[in-house]
């Protein structure tokens, strides 16, 4: 990121969210910059030559899946169009259309050109601009692919894009004895991403990805590029004019839900590939150069999460972080009422010095964010401050789902008390009765007189036994105790 571009960034912030945000923010922002040492690495001509070779022996034996890539065209630049339909044809795996749907005004003399020389190439001329929701609607209609990938009109995708997502479908393939690719449990496939600077040909920002986590995708659209999806379940859903700007995170929240709020863990449904699949170009008035050139894309976003939970029946208010296009959800009631998936839910320990001191837990035991300043937002995606699924949360501040209260006893060995919800400000405000009070210390008491590992222990423990059970561990970084 230039400098100019920086203070720009560092400015609005600051009018949005106060100066003293926006110090910590511009220090963050300058010890990730420090720290980044990001390199794209391209794949040998060796390794994409076995790629070819291995989707040729696949083609032969007539069980190659077909892709469609649909992309909405309007007035797109010469120049970032051949790039971007370069990289399409520079697949290794070879099954594939290219569906263009145009908006423009005039037609593509230089699209046509390069369907008389690659028929797998298909362009459609719109006549009218109705949007890039209908626009794509228009091209997902004419796509006749197993599945359907999405790319923008002036970004490349790695030569190996499609034949990492095919070996993930034929491995969930073979795994549940199918042959109709139409019935595979994948719904959703998505890799990670980087930025790519076309003036000095730079690629930088790996967005390194997570495996699915629900809770993280209500706080912000992670999944983003490359997303592709089964094609009778985007040619269901579709996208919604409503959510211009947002809408392929309305998409995508519509597709989550579904597999995760009325289906058991989607474990099974929504695949990451953890590769950088899609190189999200930066240029002068995109999106990924100056998030702030569409700021009515993230009310759009904002709606999208509300209305998606509502259809599950879960209330809920959603506010905007300060950081452009993070969300926090404000559930109405308790959260156990409103999300029947999640079994325990935990906030953020932090010590005398004003350092995250645990909270949030992966399974090997390490805490996460351990040590980052109170202030820091946990790098460009701002995980330590927003909602996101986790392997354990911490008993000094935990709540958890009443029916566990024996599981607790079990593993613990004393009785569990709620030292979460009374640290949340609608909570908090009505305060404790004496007989609640002197529980709560006894409780605390109790935890304070055990070992950080065996702490430790209890958390991972219960952070399994909710796992056995199905259900989510959530954590709020909003919530937080001082220890």
């Amino acid at each position: 990121m230039g400098i100019k571009n920086a203070a720009k960034k560092t400015i609005a912030y600051a009018k949005r969210n106060g100066a003293k945000a926006a110090f910590f923010a511009a220090i963050e922002r300058l010890s990730e910059n420090r720290k980044e040492k990001y390199t794209y690495n391209e794949l040998s001509e060796a390794v994409l030559n076995e790629q070819k070779q291995e989707y040729k022996v696949l083609a032969e034996t007539g069980g190659a899946l077909r892709f469609s890539i649909v992309v909405p065209l309007f007035n797109t630049p010469e120049k970032y169009l051949c790039q971007m339909i370069d990289s399409v044809v520079a697949q290794t795996y070879g099954n594939w259309e290219l569906v263009l749907a145009d908006a423009s005004p005039v037609e593509s003399d230089l699209v046509k050109k390069y369907m008389k020389e690659d028929p797998r190439i298909k362009y459609y001329h719109l006549g009218a601009n109705e949007g890039i929701s209908e626009n794509t609607n228009r091209g997902i209609e004419k796509a006749v692919g197993d599945y359907i990938g999405l790319l923008d009109h002036d970004d490349l995708l790695t030569p190996d894009a499609l034949y990492e997502v095919s070996r993930v479908i034929k491995k969930s393939m073979s795994r549940n004895h199918l042959t109709q690719f139409q019935t595979c449990p994948i719904r959703l496939i998505y890799s990670d991403e980087d930025k790519f600077d076309d003036h000095k040909n730079l690629y930088y920002e790996h967005h390194q990805k997570p495996s699915f986590n629900l809770d993280y995708l209500l706080s912000n659209n992670y999944i983003c590029h490359f997303t592709v999806m089964r094609a009778d379940i985007i040619k269901r859903l579709k996208f919604r004019k409503k959510y211009d700007g947002a809408q392929d995170f309305d998409l995508v929240l519509r597709a989550c839900l579904e597999a995760t709020l009325s289906m058991p863990m989607a474990t099974d449904q929504i695949a990451h590939i953890d590769k950088v699949l899609y190189h999200w170009r930066c240029h002068k008035g995109s999106t990924a150069s100056n998030p702030a050139s569409k700021m009515y894309a993230y009310e759009a976003g904002k709606i999208a999460i509300g209305d998606a939970l509502r259809k599950y029946g879960v209330e809920a208010e959603i506010a905007k972080l300060p950081h452009l296009g993070f969300y926090r959800v404000n559930y109405s009631e308790d959260i156990f009422f409103q999300r029947k998936d999640i079994g325990c839910v935990g906030g953020k320990l932090i010590n005398k010095k004003g350092r995250v001191a645990g909270g949030i837990y992966q399974k090997d035991g390490t805490s996460v964010f351990n040590g980052l300043p109170v202030g820091y937002s946990g790098g460009l995606q701002h995980k330590a401050v927003v909602q996101q699924d986790c392997y354990a949360v911490d008993i000094r501040c935990m709540a958890l789902r009443p029916e566990f209260a024996q599981s607790f006893k079990d593993i613990a060995g004393f009785e569990y008390e709620d030292t979460f919800s009374d640290l949340q400000k609608d909570v908090a405000d009505t305060g404790l009765d004496s007989v609640q009070a002197d529980r709560k210390a006894a409780y605390l008491e109790k935890i304070n007189s055990l070992t950080e590992e065996e702490i430790l222990k209890i958390n991972l423990k219960i952070g399994e036994e909710m796992k056995r059970h199905g259900l989510r561990v959530m954590w709020d970084p909003q919530i937080v105790r001082k220890i």
